[in-house]
Order: structure tokens, then C-alpha cells, then sequence
């Protein structure tokens, strides 16, 4: 039996998919959401996901904790696989793994006291907590993230928005979770506040040993709060690697957009960079292009990343799916000259 502090999550080779459009009689071929996706979180560190609005990412958090079913792969915690569980030992599992949504507002029942939310988790998994306990583990809860014992009795609509993600995060750790998937945990809080939420999940994770994967579209908040990074497109991974190697000498052509575009905290004191302007629309997940699925955006693209997809390899330290990742890393945008 695994330690907690070895606690590990392992997505290998997902796939989720949604219906098409068209009615019952012409429906289409399946949406593939997610596709093939392989990943680790293990407890302690934090994964931080990133990539376009659209690219899979929250519908591949809301797949790990159970409120979607994958079409294909597989989902493993601490040893065991957690997709094809029976619903008991699934609901066991996933005890464990537990989730801080995006939306502080919808994702709280305005017609339930903080109190009842708090205690979700124990009215389902019966026996976890005794219920003369809850008042008292209640308030330690919100002490833990910051918040006074008599929240408790407040309504969502009562408290801030960065009051309310708190609520969230106190409801999330009410099952002692060893992983916790943060879906964009602060991309509707104001600015001040988003710090603060950081600095709290930051806290969190030493003193609880938590394991994070950290979903955000914005870069420079990914960047200070994760030890890995991985890189999504169009439902698959592109880059990933230790977070200070991805991000400060980045290989795919995408990676490169993203980063060139994120805000830099000190810009007077910071080397120059050039600006990566990404042309064109993401594409449909219904049609991706064919090879690889950034070359209609990418300003390395040749023929051969039409014919064939890359697959993940080692390059300089993490793992690329480019086929020009070393020319991607040297700078030399002439790629005609650098790979004929």
C-alpha cells in the first residue's frame, strides 16, 4: 500500500469524447474532446495545464473526478484503476480526488447555507465523519482557508467572490483528498484576490502534502504556483516538463505563442522577446487537420506535418510533439535552410 506522500494520479491515453451535431438520424462521427492524453500528478507537487479556451481542458478535469465518462484510456490512483470501478469502490477512490471549480458563483447552491456545503461530502460518503463532529470540523475547515466560524451560517450571496472560492476550497478538502484538480481555480476573481487564493493553495499544498493539477489559460499565474508544466492543444499534450525549463526555454511552436504573450511582472528589468502573433482560428475539434494539429498555425509548418502527427519525444529536457523542436529551440524561424 503506497504511502500518502506517494499518493499518484496517472491519466494514460484518454479519450473523451462528445456527440455530434445533426440530429438522431444524421449524426455525425463522435467529437473527440480529449485525445489520447497522458499525464501525472503525484501528491506534493503541482501540474499546471494551460492552452486555449476550447482545447479540452476543463473537460478533461471534470472526466478525472468522475462527473464525465472516457471513451478510451484509462485513470489510475494510488495503484488502482478508477474508470472502470464498480460505483462503490469508484466512490472510495475519488474520495480522494477532489476538485476546485472555476466559478465561485455557480458552482455553490444559493439556496444552501455554507454550513450545508461545507458537509456535502460527508452526507455522501456515510460514516467518514461522525455527524456530532461536524459543526466543530466545519469551523476548522474555514479556519483553514481563512474564513470565520460564522460564515458558516451565511448564504453564498452573503460573501465575495474570493469568499465564496474559499467556501469552494474548504468543501473540496472536507474528504481529506490527496489530489485536488483546480479548474482555472482563480480566472473569475479579481486581481488582488487572485493572489491571495494563490497564496492559499500554495500554503495548502506544503502543509497538507496535497498533489495539484492546476488548469488556467493564463501563463504567468501557472508559472509561479506549479513544478510541471504541460501544454494542450486541440485535446492533446504538445510540451511538458519541469515548469522553469517549458516556460523559460519553451520548444514548441505553440508553447513559444503562448509564453511570448503572457504579461511579465517586471518588463523594465527583463530580457526583450519577441512578440508571437498566432494567426488564423483554432480549428474545429470536429475536423482537426490532419498530422499535426497546430501546423495551420504555425510558422514552422512544412509538408511533412500534414502527412504525419508527431508523437511526444525527449528534447533538451521535456517532452515536444514537433518534428522541428530542435529548430524551434535554436530560433531559426528559416526553416527551409535549416532542416533541407
Amino acid at each position: 500500500m503506497s504511502t500518502p506522500s506517494r499518493a499518484r494520479l496517472e491519466v494514460r491515453q484518454l479519450r473523451v469524447t462528445y456527440p455530434a451535431g445533426g440530429g438522431l438520424l444524421n449524426r455525425g462521427p463522435d467529437i473527440n474532446a480529449v485525445d489520447r492524453l497522458s499525464l501525472t500528478v503525484t501528491a506534493g507537487r503541482t501540474l499546471g495545464l494551460v492552452g486555449e479556451s476550447g482545447c479540452g481542458k476543463s473537460t478533461l478535469a471534470r472526466t478525472i473526478v468522475g462527473l464525465r465518462r472516457p471513451a478510451g484510456g484509462e485513470i489510475w490512483y494510488d495503484g488502482q484503476r478508477v474508470d472502470d470501478a464498480d460505483a462503490a469502490r469508484r466512490r472510495r477512490l475519488t474520495a480522494e480526488i477532489q476538485m476546485v471549480y472555476q466559478d465561485p458563483y455557480s458552482s455553490l447552491n444559493p439556496r444552501k447555507k455554507v454550513s450545508f456545503i461545507v458537509t456535502e461530502g460527508w452526507r455522501v460518503h456515510r460514516g467518514l465523519v461522525p455527524r456530532h463532529e461536524w459543526a466543530d470540523r466545519t469551523a476548522d475547515l474555514l479556519a483553514r482557508v481563512g474564513l470565520a466560524a460564522e460564515v458558516a451560517d451565511r448564504y453564498p450571496h452573503q460573501l465575495s467572490g474570493g469568499q465564496r472560492q474559499r467556501v469552494g476550497i474548504a468543501r473540496a478538502l472536507a474528504l481529506s483528498p490527496r489530489i485536488v484538480v483546480c479548474d482555472e481555480p482563480v480566472s473569475a476573481l479579481d486581481v488582488s484576490v487572485q493572489a491571495q487564493t494563490l497564496n492559499l493553495l500554495a500554503d495548502l499544498r506544503e502543509d497538507l502534502g496535497l498533489g495539484y493539477l492546476f488548469i488556467a489559460h493564463d501563463l504567468s499565474v501557472v508559472r509561479h504556483i506549479s513544478d510541471d508544466l504541460a501544454v494542450m492543444y486541440l485535446g492533446r499534450i504538445v510540451e511538458t516538463g519541469p515548469a522553469a525549463v517549458v516556460y523559460d526555454r519553451p520548444a514548441h511552436p505553440y508553447t513559444q505563442a503562448l509564453i511570448s504573450a503572457a504579461p511579465v511582472p517586471r518588463p523594465w528589468a527583463a530580457p526583450p522577446r519577441e512578440r508571437i502573433v498566432l494567426t488564423g482560428e483554432v480549428p474545429s475539434p470536429a475536423s482537426p487537420p490532419s498530422g499535426c494539429r497546430f501546423r495551420t498555425r504555425c510558422r514552422l509548418a512544412q509538408p511533412r506535418c500534414a502527412e504525419v502527427e508527431p508523437e511526444l519525444r525527449t528534447v533538451a529536457g521535456r517532452e515536444v510533439a514537433c518534428h522541428y523542436a530542435e529548430v524551434s529551440l535554436s530560433g531559426d524561424v528559416a526553416l527551409d535552410k535549416a532542416v533541407r
